[in-house]
């Protein structure tokens, strides 16, 4: 399978004033049952992919008119054009206007086309780019199974402050807001905090600080929950953070410099939660890298590593993709917090593969539980 390379410029969406008639699209999607449970029913879920938003993944699927969620699937994450009053008829003419006017949907000729994408994801609403990859932007990450793996991973205890490093569309500072205090959402990407900002304002949500800003570089202070979704693919066309997907040369320039901020910006009873490709030249394992970021302490840390071999790995979007030995390859997340009895006390275990990831509703079925480990 490959992504469409396009170039168009696509606006970014817009808020609407007074907020509550974006809050109001929101409550009628969720009213209307547009949720990951029914997505997953329609278009099936797989157990490391989630559910198969990717057009590609659902060729067989054919929308029912007569249904609401297959008609916000066909046009909010197909991108399919749609009569403007099928819409209309599930949503109302008003909602259909402020779809409009906030830029998630074009009209033309009795039609509807959205150039953007809303994904449900943990009660939320959010809006990306596509999947294709569009030369004449900075894309802000589509909603690919990573996002929803990472967002059930993350054990919603209560938090002081948290930090979604990467943000993109804000999806995990988004989620975040429902059990921190105060959240950071931190992108280098001018367009990604303009998705991220409206998505807060779509959820009605006030307790997330967007932040540009290079990983840590101009965001002050110490967290007690880190969570990153950082570019990672090695990718020799493009600098580390250029795009959603490269992490440099060999893939974790990103992720190495997260980790090395962890000792300093992680709070003693904090955690950290990292979805990346942990592209490991052969005879190497993962833990040795994070051992080396940390400076030789990796024994002062509980590790939790929910990722998976990943041999046959394929970037579909770097111009100069890593085409070397990928034997020792692996993808998912990898969670750390610091061992209560310091040095000499951390562990690493490996707990991916004790079952799947997604239940057949589409949610993550494992949750990233250190103190059940």
């Amino acid at each position: 399978m490959e992504l469409k390379v396009i170039d168009e410029p696509v606006p970014a969406p817009r808020l609407l004033a007074p907020r509550q008639r974006m809050t109001d699209l929101a409550a009628a999607l969720r009213g209307l049952g547009y949720d990951l449970a029914a997505c997953a029913r329609r278009l099936g879920v797989l157990p490391r992919l989630g559910v198969n938003f990717w057009p590609p993944l659902h060729e067989a699927w054919r929308a029912r008119p007569d249904d609401a969620v297959d008609t916000l699937l066909a046009l909010l994450i197909d991108g399919r054009p749609v009569a403007a009053e099928r819409v209309a008829a599930h949503l109302s003419p008003a909602r259909v206007e402020a779809l409009v006017e906030m830029g998630l949907a074009e009209a033309r000729g009795g039609l509807l086309t959205a150039r953007v994408c809303l994904f449900p994801c943990g009660g939320r609403y959010l809006a990306t780019d596509r999947a294709d990859r569009n030369l004449a932007i900075n894309q802000v990450m589509y909603l690919w199974s990573e996002s929803y793996i990472l967002g059930g991973l993350v054990k919603r205890s209560p938090r002081r402050r948290a930090v979604d490093l990467g943000t993109g569309s804000g999806v995990h500072a988004l989620l975040a807001s429902d059990h921190a205090q105060r959240v950071v959402a931190v992108d280098v990407n001018p367009r990604a905090l303009d998705f991220a900002r409206f998505n807060a304002a779509l959820n009605g949500i006030e307790n997330v600080e967007l932040v540009r800003s290079d990983l840590l570089t101009a965001v002050e202070g110490t967290f007690d929950l880190l969570v990153a979704n950082p570019p990672y693919a090695p990718d020799a066309a493009a600098r580390a953070g250029d795009n959603f997907w490269s992490g440099g040369l060999d893939g974790t320039d990103l992720l190495r410099r997260i980790v090395e901020a962890l000792p300093d910006r992680l709070d003693a009873d904090g955690v950290c939660h990292l979805n990346a490709l942990y592209p490991n030249p052969p005879g190497t394992r993962t833990r040795d890298h994070f051992d080396r970021w940390l400076g030789g302490a990796l024994d002062g840390w509980e590790v939790l590593d929910h990722s998976w071999p990943v041999p046959h790995y394929t970037d579909l979007l770097s111009e100069r993709p890593f085409t070397g030995d990928k034997s020792a390859w692996r993808f998912g997340v990898v969670s750390l917090r610091r061992a209560a009895g310091g040095r000499g006390r951390g562990w690493w275990r490996e707990v991916a593969g004790k079952g799947f990831f997604f239940r057949p509703d589409g949610s993550c079925a494992l949750v990233a539980d250190h103190d059940a480990a």
